[in-house]
Order: structure tokens, then C-alpha cells, then sequence
């Protein structure tokens, strides 16, 4: 389970992790997600991730479906996401993951570019 992992460990990963609270609030984020994203950890750690950190039309359907795994009784699922970027476009596969903090989801990121 990611919420095992220290954020030491988690910045060794080679895919992107984020951490959201039940509010969708930013609790953690590695370094590999930090760098393929263009967010600088800092600015996203507290922030609503779909409100500030990550807003737009095409994230709706990305921030419905983690409240949804959120409100389920499932641990894991996984999801294909797009991304809008300056540069493009990352086709995303998406896997989420139930924290031990109820309400607490993990976003495990794999970027395709596009």
C-alpha cells in the first residue's frame, strides 16, 4: 500500500502518486508526478487538486469518478484519463487506491505522451 511509504520512498517510484483528501484537498505528492505534471509539489500540497491544482472541463469526469471510488467499498480500480497540457495532451492510465484514512484516495499516474 502506497500509505506504507514514506515520502522518501515515494519520490523513488517511477510513476506519478498523489494523495487526495476526502475534500480532494492535495495531501501528497512524489517527485516523479511533480516533474511529469509541471506542478511544483509545494503549490499543490493543500490545494483542492480539481479546484486549483488541476481545473478544467476535461478533469470533471477524473474528479467524479475518485469521489465516487472514494464513496465505494472498492480498494482498487484503475481509469484512462487525457490530460490537456501547454504542450499536448498525456493519455493517462490511472489507478486509485483506498488510503487507511477513510476518505483518503491515491492516484498511482502513468503518463503516455501523446
Amino acid at each position: 500500500m502506497l500509505d506504507d511509504l514514506d515520502d522518501s520512498a515515494l519520490d523513488k517510484l517511477p510513476y506519478g502518486v498523489i494523495c487526495l483528501s476526502e475534500r480532494m484537498t492535495v495531501l501528497r505528492m512524489n517527485r516523479a508526478e511533480s516533474e511529469a505534471s509541471g506542478i511544483q509539489r509545494w503549490r499543490a500540497i493543500g490545494r483542492d487538486f480539481f479546484g486549483d491544482v488541476a481545473p478544467g472541463p476535461t478533469n470533471r469526469a477524473l474528479a467524479d469518478a475518485v469521489a465516487a471510488f472514494a464513496a465505494d467499498g472498492a480498494t482498487k480500480t484503475q481509469l484512462v484519463h487525457t490530460f490537456k497540457r501547454r504542450a499536448g495532451a498525456d493519455k493517462t492510465c490511472i489507478e486509485l487506491e483506498r488510503g487507511r484514512v477513510p476518505g483518503h484516495v491515491y492516484l498511482r499516474i502513468y503518463h503516455e505522451a501523446a
